[in-house]
């Protein structure tokens, strides 16, 4: 029998529940999975002395996968797998390294047989090989802007900011280091999250903003980032998140107002010439929630975070770093 082990998103759902104060009889019933379940998982994928984190769970659990192929038959579980992970941009080469149970031809082979589905996974393939010459596709390049969604495009009644869902999302960068932050702003509230990011690569901004959002995932109806590199792998946050992701015309930042403005507010606190790798989590929480309670002229000087309901804003104003 097919083993049916926690998602990446499941594990986030944990790494939440937890912060807010669930037990895992609690998480266990709200993620329909067995108490035992839940307990092996936390045991399992938190270092010592440490309490769960979701990346740190996911990394742990992709670990003991690329160790332990077992020879199974190719089956459809494997194949939703595969698809998974196409959608997370791993190349088949990469998926065959980490499942051991599939190769890279049949991976081919399983999205050239079928047209639909190579439509599909199209925009997921990065590199261009025989098997894409065998099909006569062009190869995708990262941040092809054909296949990004234009703000242009983005309903003219987010503007008005009356609609509360509605994120910009950006990253800031110092002159001393490498790491970077990513702000994360909803327009309606004013509502900032603020993740670090040791470097800014599309995978790791993936994994933070998916980490960000996951709580307020009722409340994504839709993100607008800027055109930088970190954020190529739109497709994977869209999916997950199950949102829409629309990007800022080049040189036009203030198509990203909300963002821009509290980005400068954080720069108050970190300017530019400061090295990022040097302001500790504690203190990124702390701007997080003084920029969260800070009273707004145009709520009538309600806080941002008083538009949320208790656990929310719990994460909103202690961070999740």
């Amino acid at each position: 029998m097919y083993y049916n082990h926690l998602s990446r998103k499941e594990r986030y759902q944990i790494f939440v529940l937890l912060q807010a104060g669930k037990n895992k009889k609690e998480i266990a019933q709200l993620l329909n999975r067995h108490p035992s379940t839940i307990s092996r998982e936390i045991k399992r994928n938190s270092k010592p002395n440490q309490t769960y984190q979701a990346h740190e769970a996911v990394t742990l659990a992709r670990k003991r996968r690329k160790n332990s192929g077992n020879g199974k038959a190719i089956e459809s579980s494997v194949w939703r797998q595969v698809e998974k992970y196409l959608m997370l941009y791993y190349s088949p080469e990469q998926i065959a390294a980490r499942l051991k149970k599939v190769s890279v031809q049949s991976i081919y082979n399983y999205l050239y047989q079928n047209k639909a589905r190579y439509e599909q996974f199209k925009p997921y393939l990065r590199r261009k090989g025989k098997a894409y010459r065998h099909c006569k596709a062009p190869s995708i390049k990262e941040g092809d802007r054909r296949y990004k969604r234009s703000i242009k495009q983005r309903p003219s009644y987010v503007e008005s900011r009356k609609t509360q869902g509605h994120w910009e999302g950006d990253t800031m960068i110092s002159r001393k280091d490498k790491q970077a932050l990513l702000t994360l702003v909803e327009r309606k509230t004013g509502l900032v999250l603020i993740g670090r990011l040791n470097q800014r690569t599309a995978s790791e901004t993936r994994d933070m903003i998916i980490k960000l959002l996951t709580p307020f995932k009722k409340m994504v109806k839709s993100i607008t980032f800027d055109n930088g590199m970190e954020f190529n792998y739109h497709h994977a946050i869209e999916h997950y998140l199950n949102t829409t992701v629309y990007f800022a015309e080049p040189y036009k930042s203030w198509q990203r107002g909300t963002n821009e403005n509290t980005n400068g507010l954080i720069r108050q606190f970190i300017p530019k010439s400061a090295a990022i790798s040097l302001v500790d989590d504690e203190q990124i929480k702390k701007i997080q929630y003084l920029l969260n309670t800070r009273p707004r002229k145009r709520h009538k000087f309600k806080s941002p975070a008083s538009f949320y309901s208790k656990e929310l804003r719990k994460i909103a104003l202690h961070g999740v770093i």
